[in-house]
C-alpha cells in the first residue's frame, strides 16, 4: 500500500498595497482518504509572524496525524484477516480463520483460490501444510492468472484472491449455501531499476565443426504428420497405398542457420533399417524414387523452413513398418549441389525436379552421376562435415514406427469397396 504526501507553498506579495499572502495546502492520500487543510492570511503583519512561528509546530502535528492514520490503516488491514507479502519471484498471501468468520465461510482450503480460473491448479490454493488459525498460498509473481504491467516508474503484477461460496448440507438432505464470492485484488508493486537502451548486436558464430564439437547442439528428428505437414499426426494406422507424411527436421538454437537434407530413407519391417525385407524409397542423396512408380503421389514439399524438409510416400502392403532415413545438415549459405539436393519425379512434365535451385542437379537420379562430384563439392563437403575424432555430427540416422497398414477391405476410417 502506498501513501501519497502532496505538500505545496505558494507566496505573493503585493507592492502597492503591501499585502503578503501565505498559502499552505496539504493533501494526504491514504487509503482513498484525502483530508486537505488551507489556510490563508493577509496583510496582517501580526498574523504572517504568528503564522511562522507556528509553521514548524503544525507540520510537526500534521505528520504525526498522518502516522496516525497510517497505523490505523494497517491495524484495518490486519482485522481484515489478511496479509500479503510480495518477495523476489513470488507472492505469500496468509488469510486468517477470522476472514472466513466475517464471511461465514467454512474454514476450508478448497473455498479459497488465487486467480479467477485457478480452481483446477493445486499450486494455486493453499499448502497443504496449515494450522488451525491460517491459510496460506504461494505462487510466482507470472502463476495463477497473473498479469503484469508497467505504471510509470513501477512494474505492477496484478491477481484476484477468490473466496467461495460454501454449500454445505443439512441432515433434512437439504443444501444451504453460504456466503457470496468474494473477490479481492491482490497487486504487488516493484521500482523499476533502470533502463538499457544499445544498438543491435551481430552475433559472431563458431564455425559448425567446432559449435557441434563442443556443444553438440544438432538434434534430428524425423515425425509423422497429417495430410500437408500441417500438423503432428496422432494415428500411426495408415490405409494401404494412402500417403505417409514425414517431417525431418534439425534443430540449433546456438548455431548459424542450417539447410536439412535427406540422403536415404528406408522401409523395413524391423526398427534396423539393414534388416531384409526392406523398400529404399529416397536413395542417391535426395532422389525420391517412390515417385517414379506408376499412380504414386510421393513427393517433396516445398520448405517452409531451411532446417525443416516435408515428404510423402505411400504405405507399403506390409501390416507394419519402420521408416529409417539418414539426414544431414549443412551451412545455408552452401551452395545445392549433387550431394545437397531434394528431387522427386514430376509425372505431368515426366521429369525429375527439384524442390528448390537448379532441376539440372536431379538429372543424375536417373543415373549414377550423383556420387561422381566435382572438385569444389568434394571441398566444400568435406569441410563441413569432417570431424577431428573421425565422426561426421552434422548428420545422424533417425526412425519412426511402428507404422501399422491395413488392406483396403479392413479400412474403417472411410467407406471402401473391395478390388
Amino acid at each position: 500500500m502506498k501513501y501519497l504526501i502532496l505538500t505545496s507553498f505558494t507566496y505573493k506579495a503585493a507592492s502597492e498595497e503591501s499585502t503578503r499572502a501565505i498559502q499552505c495546502t496539504r493533501a494526504t492520500h491514504v487509503s482513498t482518504h484525502l483530508a486537505v487543510i488551507y489556510f490563508t492570511l493577509i496583510n496582517n503583519s501580526l498574523a504572517c509572524f504568528f503564522f511562522r512561528k507556528m509553521a514548524t509546530s503544525f507540520l510537526f502535528v500534521f505528520f504525526l496525524l498522518v502516522l496516525l492514520s497510517v497505523r490505523g490503516v494497517s491495524s484495518a488491514e490486519k482485522s481484515l484477516g489478511l496479509e500479503i507479502k510480495c518477495g523476489e519471484v513470488s507472492v505469500r498471501i496468509t488469510v486468517k480463520r477470522q476472514f472466513f468468520e466475517e464471511n461465514r465461510i467454512p474454514f476450508q482450503p478448497e473455498y479459497l483460490r488465487l486467480g479467477p480460473n485457478s480452481t483446477q491448479q493445486r499450486s494455486c490454493g493453499p499448502e497443504r501444510a496449515m494450522s488451525e488459525s491460517e491459510m496460506v498460498i504461494s505462487a510466482g509473481l507470472q502463476e495463477c492468472g497473473s498479469e503484469s504491467s508497467v505504471q510509470g516508474e513501477w512494474l505492477v503484477y496484478s491477481n484476484r484472491l477468490v473466496l467461495f461460496p460454501a454449500a454445505v448440507p443439512t441432515s433434512a438432505g437439504s443444501v444451504i449455501v453460504r456466503g457470496a464470492t468474494t473477490v479481492i485484488p491482490v497487486e504487488c508493486h516493484y521500482k523499476r531499476k533502470q533502463t538499457v537502451n544499445g544498438e543491435p548486436l551481430t552475433p559472431t558464430w563458431l564455425p559448425m565443426t567446432s559449435t557441434v564439437g563442443v556443444f553438440g547442439l544438432l538434434h534430428f528428428s524425423l515425425r509423422t504428420m497429417t495430410d500437408g505437414c500441417m500438423s503432428l499426426r496422432s494415428s500411426s494406422v495408415y490405409q494401404q497405398g494412402e500417403a505417409v507424411f514425414l517431417e525431418a527436421s534439425v534443430e540449433a538454437p546456438l548455431h548459424p542457420p542450417l539447410t536439412l537434407y535427406v540422403d536415404y530413407c528406408v522401409a523395413t519391417l524391423k526398427p534396423d533399417p539393414l534388416s531384409l525385407p526392406s523398400y529404399r524409397f529416397i536413395t542417391k542423396h535426395g532422389c525420391l524414387l517412390d515417385s517414379v512408380v506408376p499412380g504414386s503421389s510421393s513427393k517433396f514439399l516445398p520448405r517452409e523452413r531451411d532446417s525443416r524438409l516435408c515428404f510423402s510416400v505411400q504405405a507399403v502392403s506390409w501390416e507394419q513398418m519402420f521408416i529409417s532415413c539418414h539426414l544431414r545438415a549443412t551451412l545455408k549459405q552452401s551452395s545445392q549441389s549433387h550431394l545437397n539436393k531434394a528431387c522427386f519425379f514430376h509425372r505431368p512434365t515426366f521429369s525429375w525436379h527439384a524442390t528448390e535451385g537448379d532441376t539440372a542437379l536431379c538429372q543424375c537420379c536417373d543415373s549414377d552421376d550423383c556420387f561422381t562430384q566435382t572438385e569444389e563439392e568434394t571441398s566444400d563437403h568435406t569441410r563441413h562435415t569432417h570431424q577431428p575424432d573421425g565422426e561426421k555430427k552434422n548428420e545422424a540416422d533417425t526412425t519412426v514406427g511402428p507404422l501399422h497398414t491395413l488392406p483396403r477391405s479392413h479400412w474403417t476410417g472411410r467407406l471402401s469397396v473391395n478390388y
